[in-house]
């Protein structure tokens, strides 16, 4: 057996505040989570509320796959980690604040691979992957984050014609995403005017009408005037909505919504688990071929407007996001 890891935070100068985790347990599970970034800052425990999910998630993940007998389905697995969160939630006092506002909840997302005697069960809640013998990706696909990219990528050249500082145009683009069209304008009347909101707005709306175009109007409508710290959390495991997605954060997580794909063991030869900091997937197996590719697309679009959408770009000093990879060739 092999097995390769890599992880870095998107602030490469702080390396403790890196939201992703790792739990290798060989011949058992392996697993990255990624912790959500904080919507408002609060820290719990000195940390961060991303930072504190994953930990909480890893550090439970580990006990309960550690024991003599184990979960055999994802399932417990999933409804063990949410009560994992939920009891961080009651230490602090504060399981009913969270119940109530979604964006001071602790959230993170799974990407597990758990070995059975016959099978390989991936386990997902969230946007993580799992690459199977170089070939096979398995991921649940957000259209909810292409709206906010999408969005991103309408007000970028929007703030273009407003400032010639790129820093200062990533510092905008993500305050657009973050809080959307019509947050107060003057967050950002240094730069952007009224006129220049409503621009933004329209281009975003027809843009992803054109890409989503299965997507409702109005969802598309609200995620772009609200962006995601006011609009985003309506959507955190609603399964009553065409946008809902899966994440772990302390209360129920609807099952349908949780991708279970259980795959012979014998017909395994290797496994690669990631992060979505990985924006393009390494042309083989292991990590210096993930960062020749990690590498390849920051050269091609460092910003991810162009190539790579996304909500958030690079700068000189800091990555898009955190990237975490773990390999195993069996």
């Amino acid at each position: 057996m092999l097995i390769e890891a890599f992880s870095e935070g998107k602030d490469p100068s702080a390396p403790h505040r890196n939201e992703d985790q790792i739990v290798i347990l060989p011949g058992r599970a392996y697993a990255v989570i990624d912790g959500v970034t904080d919507r408002h800052g609060s820290r719990y425990d000195g940390m961060l509320s991303g930072q504190y999910a994953s930990l909480i998630v890893k550090r439970a993940l580990e006990h309960m796959l550690s024991a003599p007998e184990i979960p055999s389905d994802g399932f417990s697995i999933v409804r063990g980690l949410t009560n994992a969160i939920a009891d961080a939630y009651r230490s602090h006092g504060m399981i009913e604040r969270a119940r109530s506002d979604s964006n001071v909840r602790f959230s993170a997302a799974l990407a597990l691979v758990l070995v059975q005697p016959e099978t390989l069960d991936v386990i997902l809640v969230g946007d993580s992957g799992v690459r199977i013998n170089g070939e096979k990706t398995i991921r649940v696909e957000k259209d909810l984050d292409l709206i906010t990219a999408i969005l991103r990528r309408q007000a970028w050249p929007v703030i273009g014609r407003k400032t010639s500082d790129p820093e200062k145009q990533e510092q905008l683009s993500r305050r657009v995403t973050w809080h959307g069209t019509r947050q107060p304008l003057d967050a950002v009347a240094d730069t952007l005017n009224a006129d220049d909101m409503a621009l933004i707005e329209s281009l975003a709306i027809d843009a992803n009408l054109e890409a989503l175009p299965h997507v409702a109007r109005a969802d598309i409508e609200n995620l772009v005037r609200g962006g995601i710290v006011n609009s985003q959390g309506g959507y955190q495991n609603n399964a009553s909505l065409q946008l809902g997605y899966p994440c772990l954060d302390g209360f129920e997580v609807p099952e349908h919504m949780i991708m279970i794909e259980r795959l012979p063991r014998s017909e395994v030869q290797t496994v690669e688990i990631y992060s979505d900091g990985y924006f393009k997937p390494g042309d083989g197996f292991g990590v210096a071929a993930w960062e020749k590719a990690f590498t390849e697309a920051e050269r091609e679009d460092p910003a991810k407007v162009l190539l790579y959408p996304s909500p958030k770009g690079s700068t000189a000093s800091l990555w898009a996001d955190d990237r975490t990879y773990l390999a195993v060739r069996f």
